[in-house]
């Protein structure tokens, strides 16, 4: 008897304990949601190379989301994130609600690899992901320039969707990632046949590229050629240098001017 009178006090004790808790919970979530918000912390990502974004932009970008003064219950974190993230220049956005009553915003900056202008001299930015960007007037990005026989706007700036420019885009994503020649490519040329020219800041040199395949050997063998053909010959001395022959390279030298 003595046991199983124990056994309840013991049940009624933690019943209780496990009541206290909940109604301890619930006071202070309801005293959390009807905090005021009085500071937003904006942390923004991928500063290093990109400022298309910054603390400003943000703050004006959700004005209308009237975040100060609101109370945190009412405040819609993921309005804000899609709000942001109609921003065609940020990737991503994260919003969430501290317990001191704050409102903490991550901001991801898409990362631009490459500049285009049309044939229409319209320009715009390509991204990491192949998605285009306008240009934006606080920040300008020191990217390769791709230009020439290219067709394609960027009225949506939705991702790139003609090959050719898909293709630059490659070439461009290499670049971008490679130090060497993120330094010393400066122009994305198409051609009237499609044919893809990159200039270097190594000389007036030009580069005929090809297509896509095999981007990364191109570059080696071009790389190679650079560092064991150049230095002897001289970095004039070649009109252009083909790497679009798989295994190969074809350099063309100058003709010499007879005055």
């Amino acid at each position: 008897m003595k046991v199983q009178i124990k056994k309840i006090l013991m049940i009624a004790v933690w019943t209780l304990l496990i009541a206290g808790v909940g109604v301890l919970f619930f006071m202070i979530n309801a005293h959390r949601q009807n905090q005021i918000c009085e500071k937003i912390n904006i942390q923004i990502e991928g500063t290093e190379t990109n400022h298309f974004i910054d603390s400003a932009l943000v703050l004006d970008y959700i004005q209308s989301t009237q975040i100060i003064g609101n109370s945190i219950g009412n405040i819609d974190a993921s309005k804000i994130e899609n709000l942001l993230e109609n921003n065609p220049h940020i990737k991503k956005a994260e919003v969430y609600k501290a317990v001191d009553g704050a409102v903490f915003i991550k901001v991801w900056q898409r990362t631009a690899i490459m500049r285009v202008f049309n044939l229409d001299n319209e320009s715009y930015y390509v991204d990491e992901e192949n998605m285009k960007m306008p240009l934006s007037d606080n920040f300008t990005a020191r990217v390769a320039v791709c230009n020439g026989n290219i067709f394609e706007k960027c009225t949506k700036c939705d991702t790139i969707n003609s090959n050719i420019l898909k293709t630059c885009a490659g070439i461009a994503q290499y670049v971008h990632k490679t130090p060497f020649w993120f330094s010393s490519i400066e122009q994305i040329f198409v051609t009237s046949d499609s044919v893809i020219v990159l200039t270097t800041k190594l000389g007036d040199t030009k580069v005929v590229f090809g297509d896509a395949n095999d981007i990364e050997g191109k570059f080696e063998r071009l790389l190679a050629f650079y560092k064991q053909a150049l230095p002897k010959a001289g970095w004039d001395k070649y009109s252009s240098i083909d790497v679009s022959f798989a295994n190969q390279i074809v350099a063309k030298k100058k003709m010499a001017i007879i005055e």
